[in-house]
C-alpha cells in the first residue's frame, strides 16, 4: 500500500544534510550520518546500530564519488538526492540502482530515466535555504557584493568576470565568509553560474532580503522567479570576460532605489512562502506518500544482479581505475565491482 502515515516510519539519511532537519517536522523519526568526505560503504554499515531496518534510505549528494556500494539490495526503500549533476555525469546511471530520485537541476531531468528507473520516479527538488535563516538589517555600504570562491582554475567564469568589473566598478566588493551578515550589507548582491547551474546563492541572497543580480539559466528558475520581480537578469558571456551587459544591468540597478527595494522585498516573500527546508521537506514527504513502497522494493530487488551487472560493476571498475594504487576507495570499488555488491 502507499505510505500514508509518516508519525509511524524511519528514516536514514546519509551524505550532506540539506533539508533532513525539517524532516521531523513531518513526522519522520530521523537518523542522520553527516558525511562531506569520500567514503565507500554498505547498507549493512548504516544500519548496524539501528533495533530494526528503517522504512528509508536517502543518499544525499555531498560531490564525492559513489558512497554507496550496494543501493541495489538495500531491504528498504532507496532515495537518491542529486545535487551537482553539472559535475558529476554519473549521476544518472548510478541513479537507475534506487527506487526513487530527487534531482536539484531540472533540465536534467530527463537524464535520469533509464531501464531501471523511469521518469515517473524522479522528482525535482530545488534548492532552497534554511528554516532559521534571518538576516539582520545592516547598512548598505557596498554598492555590488560577492561572496563566495574566486578561483582561476576551480569558478573561471567568475574569475574573469569580477577581474574586469573591478577595474570599471571601484564600488566592488568580492570576499567570502558568512553570507547572511555579508548580504545585508551590498545594495546589489552579484550571482555567477560557472556551469549554467541555479545555485543555492540565488535562494540565499533573496532570503536576505538583497536586490540579486543573476545569469539567465534554466533549469526552472524563470518557473521560481520573475526577472524585475523578484531578481534581476544578465547576460553571462562564455568565458565570463565579457561584462558588457553585466555592468549595463548593474548600473541601472544602482541607480533604482526603488527597484532595488521592490526586487529585494519581493524575492524575500517568494522564498518565505515557498523556498526553505520546511517546504522542501513537506513535498519530499507527500512525494513518498504517492508510491507502493513493497511494489517499489520487490521490483528493484528482484533486478539487482542486472543492476549490478550492467549498472555499478562499469561504474566502480571505472572508480577503481581511476584512483591512484593504495587509495583506500580504489580496492572497496574493485571489491563491489566483482563481489555483486554484496558486502
Amino acid at each position: 500500500m502507499p505510505f500514508s502515515q509518516p508519525q509511524q516510519a524511519s528514516l536514514v539519511w546519509y551524505g550532506a544534510s540539506f533539508f533532513v532537519d525539517a524532516l521531523s517536522g513531518n513526522g519522520w523519526r530521523t537518523t542522520t550520518h553527516r558525511q562531506y568526505q569520500p567514503a565507500a560503504v554498505s547498507w549493512r554499515d548504516l544500519f548496524q546500530n539501528l533495533p530494526d531496518v528503517p522504512d528509508v534510505l536517502v543518499l544525499a549528494d555531498y560531490s564525492g564519488p559513489p558512497p554507496l556500494l550496494d543501493p541495489h539490495t538495500c531491504p528498504c526503500l532507496t532515495v537518491f538526492y542529486s545535487v551537482d549533476s553539472h559535475i558529476h555525469s554519473w549521476h544518472p546511471l548510478y541513479a537507475q540502482a534506487f527506487d526513487l530520485c530527487l534531482v536539484s537541476l531540472k533540465d536534467h531531468l530527463p537524464r535520469f530515466a533509464g531501464r531501471f528507473l523511469d521518469m515517473q520516479r524522479v522528482l525535482w527538488s530545488p534548492p532552497f535555504v534554511r528554516d532559521d535563516l534571518r538576516a539582520p538589517s545592516k547598512e548598505q555600504i557596498w554598492d555590488a557584493l560577492f561572496v563566495g570562491k574566486v578561483d582561476a582554475h576551480l569558478t573561471p567564469r567568475r574569475h574573469a568576470a569580477l577581474h574586469a568589473l573591478k577595474e570599471q566598478l571601484p564600488g566592488l566588493q568580492v570576499g567570502r565568509g558568512n553570507f547572511s551578515e555579508l548580504f545585508p550589507q551590498g545594495k546589489v548582491i552579484l550571482n555567477f553560474c560557472d556551469l549554467d547551474d541555479l545555485n543555492f546563492r540565488v535562494f540565499e541572497a533573496l532570503a536576505c532580503g538583497s536586490a540579486l543580480l543573476t545569469p539567465s539559466i534554466g533549469h526552472g528558475q524563470d518557473d521560481l522567479f520573475r526577472h524585475g520581480e523578484d531578481l534581476w537578469l544578465y547576460n553571462q558571456s562564455a568565458d565570463g570576460s565579457d561584462v558588457t551587459d553585466l555592468l549595463r544591468q548593474l548600473r541601472r540597478l544602482l541607480s533604482e532605489d526603488a527597484l532595488r527595494e521592490h526586487l529585494a522585498h519581493s524575492g524575500q516573500t517568494k522564498i518565505n512562502a515557498a523556498h526553505r527546508a520546511g517546504h522542501r521537506a513537506a513535498t519530499f514527504t507527500r512525494w513518498l506518500g504517492e508510491y507502493d513502497w513493497i511494489s517499489m522494493i520487490s521490483r528493484r530487488l528482484r533486478s539487482a544482479p542486472a543492476i549490478h551487472r550492467d549498472i555499478l560493476r562499469p561504474l566502480y571498475l571505472h572508480f577503481s581505475d581511476s584512483l591512484p594504487p593504495g587509495h583506500a576507495l580504489r580496492q572497496a570499488y574493485y571489491h563491489a565491482a566483482e563481489k555483486n555488491g554484496l558486502i
